[in-house]
């Protein structure tokens, strides 16, 4: 259950939690007056229009600055009486219609009567719970925006549904679209449990709607799962049109492969997993007994895989291990109170971290982003990690050593400098928010600018790195499988035996019995 609070008192608690995570008295008095002054008459614009009175600016304002309220507030709502379809619209759509309607009347006299009227709604903005903040606005503050006031709005908002004050809803952003295409209303609502749905009424599109209805009641479903069917799907309808979903056909999914193909360049693989998705789509509706059959079942696709067989070498994970440490270095033991030396110095402490975790435990891209705090046991020397999972996207964990000192060293300096949040994420970025899997990218791809500039380096390399050190050290191939995470024992040994085979050739070719010959004395054995 949210906390209920106030615009007032959450506005205190985030500049609070600003002022805490070292942010410059500039920049507070700058998020100040954003929160009380432009932000606020932005939500006064979203708020439905209602009666206004004067009594609360009666002991704020002069006599005089009275009047005008007065005034304007009068010409306001003669006019909201003129025209009675605005009585439910919102201030900012009421002004829009004012300014057009209202032509005998300047410019500037509508512009005072549109700032007397805010002023007037911003006071009871202030008593507003955050729960009744108009959602449309939550959502336009979430999207990517350059209007510094949107920025701030969805930074307040993210500090509000972290922090238990509002709804989750509205996180992550990106989520919204799905649930949004999902909520559609249709004439006839759908439902995924009804097994007399009628089949015939039922294109793709509402199917796709359906189906990711179910797969959002999956607690165990990862988001990405989520998204990944949503617009494989989406974009078959797009290609179909608005074909019944019992009308699909093999000629349909095959004529759909081959266009993935030949306009957009699809590999194998990629059509491999397109496939995947469409047959778990129609699979649904088949075990709902809402269709006959599946037509994706007699269609196969072969996938050429390719290993990268390129692994870094010993001396050289060694090498990024110790340009990290350096990095760090130079602000260890440093005792300062500035807030720019203070913000650099664990920045560093958490690209240590990053990449002693990477380098010993050979961890995926998203899985390092979702460590909490508690993952990491110091006692037990384990880590907690949340894995990709299965075919079916579901979230599985696993528990691995971590034993390497100086990984442990690394982590345990980086959460003493670790700046207060409200997230319980281990890595954060500069604006004290999660880090992203973009972010850890970028933290490797720094070490290569400065370590490798004509070298590849990415966290799957790095992954496939740790596995190579670990089959030359001839550790087992069910404790790497467990380590790595795979679900199955083939995929380990597609990397593990691959590894080993280019081991044994290199020591092969160093103790090679053929080389104690001399040229003519190999060519006398040889004939």
């Amino acid at each position: 259950m949210a906390v209920e609070v106030n615009y007032l008192q959450a506005v205190r608690l985030f500049l609070q939690h600003l002022k805490v995570n070292n942010m410059t008295q500039r920049w507070l008095k700058s998020f100040e007056r954003t929160f009380k002054g432009s932000f606020k008459r932005f939500i006064a614009g979203e708020l439905t229009v209602y009666p206004l009175s004067l009594d609360k600016i009666r002991n704020l304002y002069s006599k005089n600055r009275q009047y005008v309220f007065a005034y304007s507030l009068r010409r306001f709502h003669s006019f909201i009486h003129g025209n009675p379809h605005l009585t439910n619209a919102t201030f900012g759509y009421a002004f829009a219609e004012m300014e057009t309607l209202l032509s005998e009347l300047s410019k500037a006299t509508l512009r005072d009567i549109k700032k007397d009227v805010l002023k007037i709604i911003t006071i009871d903005v202030d008593e507003l719970t955050v729960s009744q903040i108009p959602d449309r606005l939550i959502r336009d503050c979430m999207r990517s925006s350059s209007n510094y006031t949107l920025v701030r709005g969805r930074r307040f908002f993210k500090f509000l549904i972290h922090g238990n004050m509002l709804d989750s809803k509205y996180l992550p952003v990106y989520a919204s679209k799905i649930r949004t295409f999902i909520e559609q209303s249709e004439q006839e609502p759908l439902s995924y449990q009804a097994p007399q749905l009628p089949v015939d009424r039922l294109n793709v599109e509402q199917a796709c709607r359906v189906f990711l209805n179910h797969l959002c009641q999956e607690n165990t479903l990862r988001y990405e799962a989520v998204r990944t069917n949503y617009y494989n799907i989406i974009s078959f309808s797009r290609f179909v049109g608005p074909k019944k979903i019992s009308a699909i056909t093999r000629d349909d999914l095959i004529g759909y492969l081959n266009h993935l193909e030949i306009e957009h360049g699809y590999s194998p693989s990629s059509k491999a997993a397109v496939l995947t998705t469409l047959r778990r789509f129609f699979g649904f509706f088949v075990s709902q007994k809402l269709i006959k059959h599946n037509p994706t079942g007699n269609i196969r696709i072969k996938k050429v895989k390719k290993i990268d067989k390129t692994a870094l070498s010993e001396e050289e994970l060694t090498l990024i291990l110790t340009a990290a440490y350096l990095n760090y270095q130079q602000y260890e033991n440093v005792v300062t109170v500035d807030s720019t030396f203070t913000l650099k110095r664990w920045l560093a402490a958490r690209d240590w971290a990053i990449i002693c975790l990477l380098i010993c435990t050979g961890l995926r891209s998203k899985e390092i982003a979702s460590l909490k705090t508690d993952s990491i046991d110091f006692g037990e020397r384990v880590i907690k990690i949340e894995g990709k999972g299965d075919n079916t996207y579901r979230i599985r964990e696993r528990i691995i050593p971590l034993t390497e000192p100086v990984a442990l060293s690394a982590v345990e300096i980086y959460l003493k400098l670790r700046p207060v949040s409200i997230f319980d994420h281990l890595f954060l970025s500069a604006r004290i928010e999660p880090l992203k899997t973009c972010g850890f990218a970028k933290v490797v791809k720094n070490m290569k600018k400065k370590l490798f500039p004509q070298k590849r380096l990415t966290i799957t390399q790095i992954r496939k790195s740790f596995v190579s050190l670990c089959a030359q050290k001839g550790i087992d191939d069910q404790v790497l499988r467990q380590i790595m995470g795979h679900s199955t024992l083939a995929t380990t040994m597609r990397y593990y035996l691959t590894v080993r085979e280019q081991y044994l050739k290199e020591v092969w070719e160093k103790n090679n019995p053929l080389l104690y010959f001399s040229k003519r004395e190999f060519e006398e054995w040889t004939i």
